[in-house]
């Protein structure tokens, strides 16, 4: 449903296009044309969570199924994702998921 509002798939585009530049609110909210309040409620209501709320979830996801498919060194694969360092994409990773980048590649594979 979210993907077929024209606005808020617009952003939904956006957020999924730009995960190594990132994003904001504003950005957002001006890609589908609306005020910034009008966009988080309706962003809120359509996707079922807030739009940063939703691109931090995007790039964990992202995150995941790199780290369960590829080699890549986890120092890398911050940087693809629009991290500054790997201690920065460590912590947020962490955060969301529930344990570092390294233990949920180990658990992946066993």
């Amino acid at each position: 449903r979210a993907l077929a509002d024209p606005r808020i798939g617009a952003s939904l585009r956006h957020i999924h296009a730009r995960v190594q530049q990132g994003t904001s609110l504003v950005e957002l909210a001006g890609v589908a044309g609306m005020s910034r309040t009008a966009f988080s409620a309706r962003f809120k209501e359509l996707v079922g969570r807030p739009p940063l709320a939703y691109a931090i979830q995007w790039r964990m996801s992202l995150a995941k199924d790199a780290l369960r498919t590829t080699a890549r060194p986890i120092g890398a694969l911050a940087f693809e994702l629009g991290y500054a360092s790997e201690s920065a994409f460590s912590l947020a990773f962490r955060r969301e998921v529930g344990v570092s980048p390294r233990a949920y590649r180990n658990a992946e594979r066993q």
